[in-house]
């Protein structure tokens, strides 16, 4: 029994200097650094101070908020947001940096509400989209940059040419600027 013991142990030992040795730890914590750079995710505050961009509330703290940038989805928790600010806004509301100071959009907030819909339409939409449209056969590292913006579908254009897509499957965020993917049927802003 004691033998199986020390078996065991110089087993531990050879894996965990072979650990060191193979600077283990430091490629863990790179791949994880990696990872969460990769997904969007920061644990950094105050990294987000971008002069007249929007953010969107996405989780209240209890003393801050996680606030998603729009432009490149990037969630950083934000603690320098005035407390009377703090008193007002919830989940979804839109904050513009600007002069300094986070300041409410009540107007975009109420848009971005307002074109929210429930999971069955949206789902009908987007299997009515890739029904009717060709986007399952375009490329699926195609860029789509909107060329239009109509009251109910968008004009994307790629590399081969346009598509019409319902603005319900549009990002609302997304402008004329934005770069989409679609990817696991949805546009994405990239």
């Amino acid at each position: 029994m004691e033998c199986d013991v020390i078996i065991n142990l110089d087993l531990f030992n050879n894996l965990l200097n072979r650990a060191k040795d193979s600077n283990f730890v430091q490629n863990f914590i790179e791949e994880l650094s990696n990872y969460l750079s990769n997904n969007n995710l920061s644990n950094s505050t105050n990294s987000l101070k971008q002069e007249n961009c929007l953010y969107q509330v996405t989780e209240m703290s209890n003393n801050g908020a996680y606030l998603q940038n729009t432009k490149n989805g990037k969630i950083c928790k934000e603690k320098d947001i005035p407390q009377n600010i703090l008193n007002e806004i919830g989940n979804d509301t839109v904050l513009r940096y600007k002069n300094g100071e986070y300041v409410i959009e009540n107007d975009i907030t109420e848009k971005f509400l307002n074109s929210l819909i429930d999971i069955n339409r949206f789902e009908k939409i987007k299997n009515d989209f890739i029904r009717e449209s060709d986007i399952l056969n375009i490329d699926s590292n195609a860029k789509f940059n909107i060329n239009e913006k109509q009251d109910s579908y968008t004009l994307l254009n790629y590399n081969k040419g346009s598509i019409r897509v319902p603005n319900e499957l549009i990002p609302f965020f997304a402008d004329e600027d934005s770069t989409l993917l679609y990817k696991g049927g949805r546009f994405h802003i990239t």
